[in-house]
């Protein structure tokens, strides 16, 4: 069995034999689910039968461990790099990876759980893989960011986690003219001679995703506030804020360099603020009339 997906223009397919398990595919990564293609960008292949790859010959290249859930390693001769994903209590790899250097090509290892249920694109397989892919093939970035489409015209609300993403999504979709697409995470990348902002399934609170994307006319660096007041910055301070919000390559020195260069290409090409808000309707006029 073949499953295909689309993000931010990205063609995807996930291949599986047909077991004594049943597959349970994530309902926001459902809702992007596409037409079949002859050759996907990213391809994904379940193995249930091997048994999990060693490590002891791969060498550690990142770890979000000791809080996180993965550890990304390469082999000797640099062909291939291991995704080890673990348990952060009991340190014991529940699901193994093994893909290409371009981030294409993907074998997970992965065993059903006691209710013979397999969840082989579970956080972080799918956005961790993206991500990788767009940053090593120099496609773009995933930006921690709300997006909205205001008559047609792109607007970020980019923020470090507790910032108001989810807040102000939730304002914005009480306005009829706008489409919110997403109030955790956005794909940015250039498409259509522009630079383009997708939503992704990888949502925040407020669960919003939508496979759909907009042209990017403003970013704004969003926290929380006493009165709705935005302030243009430099492409230098811009550039440095996407960074951070940014999840590029660290273990890849191509990806990440592309990543960062991609930030100040952002950055020089688009309007750029910093915006405190409050937390009511007020901030949709206020959007207006900056972004109209």
């Amino acid at each position: 069995m073949e499953k295909f997906f689309s993000i931010g223009e990205l063609k995807i397919s996930l291949l599986y034999d047909i077991g004594p398990y049943k597959i349970f595919i994530d309902e926001a990564l459902e809702t992007f689910t596409s037409e079949s293609v002859e050759t996907p960008d990213i391809r994904f292949r379940i193995d249930t039968e091997s048994p999990f790859p060693l490590q002891n010959q791969y060498s550690t290249l990142f770890t979000s461990h000791p809080n996180g859930l993965w550890t990304i390693l390469e082999d000797c001769p640099k062909t291939h790099y291991l995704v080890v994903l673990q348990n952060t209590e009991k340190g014991v790899p529940y699901r193994i990876v093994i893909t290409d250097r371009r981030f294409s090509d993907f074998l997970i290892y992965s065993k059903p759980n006691q209710y013979n249920d397999l969840h082989p694109l579970e956080y972080p397989v799918a956005d961790l893989s993206v991500t990788g892919y767009i940053n090593i093939n120099k496609i773009g970035i995933i930006l921690h960011s709300a997006c909205i489409s205001l008559n047609g015209k792109g607007c970020l609300f980019a923020g470090i986690s507790g910032s108001g993403k989810s807040t102000i999504s939730q304002i914005w979709q009480t306005d009829k003219d706008v489409d919110v697409l997403t109030d955790e995470r956005v794909l940015i990348r250039q498409f259509r001679e522009g630079i383009w902002a997708f939503g992704t399934p990888w949502h925040g609170t407020e669960r919003i995703h939508k496979n759909k994307g907009t042209s990017i006319e403003h970013i704004f660096f969003i926290k929380h506030g006493k009165t709705n007041k935005a302030n243009r910055i430099s492409k230098i301070d811009a550039a440095n804020r996407l960074i951070v919000r940014c999840f590029p390559s660290f273990w890849n020195r191509e990806g990440l360099t592309f990543a960062l260069d991609f930030c100040l290409m952002i950055a020089s090409g688009v309007k750029c603020y910093e915006l405190e808000f409050v937390n009511n309707t007020s901030i949709i006029g206020y959007i207006k009339s900056i972004c109209c």
